[in-house]
């Protein structure tokens, strides 16, 4: 339970501060995620109606798309499932709001009634409350909305299920699902009185207040102890639902299995395996709800979830999104851009390792200033099973300073230069996308993909991102199989298409240098530099470089000349991979004639080409080892990238260079 607890002090903390309890509601044209109170849900709405103090209709209006609302439930309406779920108590589907739908009012409509009624007669009644009991009452909500168009009906009054050919923006665009039952919009209220200032049912506060009130009031049952709070209090029997998006039914606490093989036959009742109070339940679920939405991961599907924060809101980098793959603004050092074009490989400089590192440094310092280094933090991971089951899958609490502490040092071990897009804009007409390198550590989901294939499926995804989480925050060893994945993914070149290229390579080379700079092994750890490394003389290194000169020499020759076509070093990388020496041998051979076409050009990069081959050839210290048939590691990965970089950073001086000498 202690998730739990942390959660519930959260919420305890946060709920003082207006500026999460009531944040402005537009950001970027989204919704900004509230703190909600007790005893109320999100939920998304479609069709606001305003009425006056005395419950007389005044105007009604479409919500924007996936407008969402904080409206009051009971414990059984928020998580209400089943042929007939129960009612909210104010804001709810057209069904039951609606005296005269012409479904089966009697099941929902009476229901929905008989609960507001008894609100409004109770001592915690409110005034607006009050007025739409007065409007649902006369039975016209379906009549005044057809009158304003918000809803259509045919010749004999009875509402269609198929938008009008002349309705572009209708009530059937915001419905989900394929039969567009106009019985499922929901309806939120306004109550226009004078000296009123919030006339928003779904944004008053006393209104808010009342329910709380209310709600607390119906506990009838015997107090037991609260395994949350440790006191007693009235224990909750139905856990609330959509946690980590609007329309989520997994719970995280569920106790239904009351037939046959009853709690896995260790409990009679389900208060004996977990007693939370129902106070404790709803704070500590709407501070999830709340954080997920507000700074939290969701995969694609939403299925998998992962926040951290702290007890007082502040916010944190997430673990698996950080640094954001589009869009974030920290480069590889104060002076320079995030990177080049796609078009080449990305640059290379000296000191980039050191640069890298108080780039990073700068980007969380910001976090930094604003968190204690003793400051208690939480990461929490979620996942669900079934449509129905929701599971921790991980959790840590940690220091601020030391969670800070490993997602630096993440980034620091697995920094590579990787792709990633930007948009540029054409005259405020057409939106470019294009690709810059810039120095950072792949995703855990990019890894994932690069390990397994772009194609992956959803549980595999899901774990791969799980198995890397104690990576980032524990600093634990990178596993293996993902290491050897994605460099065997590397190798089988002529399989991807340019941009994935790109990506599994710089993902492949950033695991491989990260596995070693963490291995378990101490004797074994292996620091790699992200640029050139002229003092190393290991067999798979010397390869990876030599690969890389047999590519640059080809690709010279064909730039020259005009011609587009994959190089022999490209189509022979795996072969190459799996038996340097031999294949080395037929490179060697099909260089010749482009390095003697490279002679015939000036400037040329010729002679570069040829210092180098002859720099690499010195350092082969072990014949017998160099011409030996073993396959190469992933460290020829590293040789190659960085000597093809350095290449490209240095061509054009490099020419200018030996023009002037010729």
């Amino acid at each position: 339970m202690s998730w739990m607890q942390k959660l519930h002090a959260t919420y305890e903390v946060c709920a003082e501060n207006k500026a999460f309890t009531n944040p402005p509601q537009t950001d970027n044209e989204k919704e900004t995620p509230a703190l909600m109170p007790v005893s109320h849900i999100s939920q998304k709405a479609h069709i606001h109606v305003i009425l006056d103090g005395q419950g007389i209709f005044r105007d009604a209006e479409l919500l924007p798309p996936q407008k969402q609302v904080v409206i009051p439930a009971t414990e059984d309406s928020a998580s209400r499932s089943g042929q007939i779920p129960p009612p909210h108590p104010l804001a709810d589907k057209i069904r039951y709001c609606a005296k005269d739908y012409a479904g089966a009012k009697n099941k929902f409509f009476d229901s929905y009634a008989a609960l507001l009624a008894a609100w409004c007669e109770s001592p915690y009644g409110h005034p607006k409350a009050r007025a739409v009991q007065a409007y649902i009452s006369r039975g016209t909500l379906v009549k005044d909305l057809i009158d304003k168009g918000i809803l259509h009906a045919d010749d004999t009054g009875a509402l269609i299920n198929k938008a009008p050919a002349d309705k572009t923006d209708s009530i059937f665009k915001r419905l989900d699902g394929k039969i567009k039952d106009q019985g499922d919009a929901f309806v939120v209220w306004s109550v226009q009185t004078p000296g009123d200032k919030e006339p928003h049912a779904w944004k008053d506060k006393s209104l808010q207040e009342a329910w709380v009130r209310y709600d607390a009031s119906q506990n009838r049952q015997k107090p037991m102890l609260c395994m949350v709070e440790g006191k007693e209090a009235f224990i909750i029997g139905k856990h609330p639902r959509n946690i980590r998006k609007p329309g989520d039914g997994a719970k995280l606490i569920s106790s239904n299995d009351d037939t046959g093989f009853t709690f896995r036959g260790r409990f009679v009742a389900p208060e004996e395996a977990c007693s939370v109070g129902y106070e404790a339940s709803h704070k500590a679920h709407n501070a999830l709800r709340w954080l997920i939405a507000r700074q939290g991961y969701r995969n694609r599907k939403g299925d998998q979830a992962v926040v951290a924060w702290t007890e007082k809101g502040l916010e944190l980098p997430n673990p698996v999104s950080w640094p954001p793959p589009e869009g974030f603004d920290w480069s590889l050092d104060e002076d320079t851009g995030p990177g080049v074009t796609i078009t080449e490989p990305a640059t290379a400089h000296k000191d980039v390792g050191q640069s890298f590192s108080r780039s990073v440094a700068k980007a969380l310092r910001g976090y930094r200033a604003n968190l204690a280094a003793t400051e208690g933090i939480a990461i929490l991971a979620l996942d669900s099973a079934s449509r129905g089951r929701l599971s921790v899958t991980f959790y840590r609490e940690q220091m601020a300073g030391d969670y800070l502490d490993k997602l630096e040092q993440w980034q620091k071990d697995l920094a590579w230069n990787l792709p990633f897009k930007i948009e540029d804009s054409n005259d405020g007409n057409k939106v470019k996308v294009r690709a810059v390198f810039t120095e950072r550590a792949p995703l855990p989901e990019t890894i994932a993909r690069v390990a397994h294939g772009w194609r992956i499926d959803d549980k595999l995804l899901k774990t791969t991102v799980e198995r890397l989480l104690p990576c980032i925050v524990d600093g634990a060893p990178i596993p293996r199989d993902l290491v050897e994945n994605c460099v065997r993914r590397a190798c089988n070149r002529a399989s991807l298409k340019r941009w994935q290229w790109d990506t599994v390579l710089g993902t492949a080379c950033a695991l491989y240098k990260g596995f070693y700079a963490r291995h378990p092994q101490l004797e074994k750890r292996r620091i790699y530099a992200m640029a050139l490394d002229r003092n190393r003389t290991t067999r798979d290194y010397l390869y990876g470089r030599l690969l890389a000169v047999a590519e640059y020499a080809e690709r010279s020759a064909l730039d020259k000349s005009g011609e587009k076509r994959p190089t022999n070093a490209e189509r022979l990388m795996q072969r190459f991979a799996d038996n340097p020496c031999a294949t080395w041998l037929t490179l060697t051979k099909q260089m010749s004639p482009y390095m003697q076409r490279l002679q015939g050009y000036e400037p040329s990069p010729y002679k570069r080409i040829k210092r180098e081959l002859q720099e690499i050839n010195d350092k082969c210290e072990d014949i017998d080892d160099f011409t030996s048939a073993k396959r190469l590691d992933g460290e020829f990965l590293l040789g190659y990238y960085c000597q093809l970089a350095d290449f490209y950073t240095k061509r054009e001086a490099i020419i200018a260079q030996e023009g002037e000498r010729q």
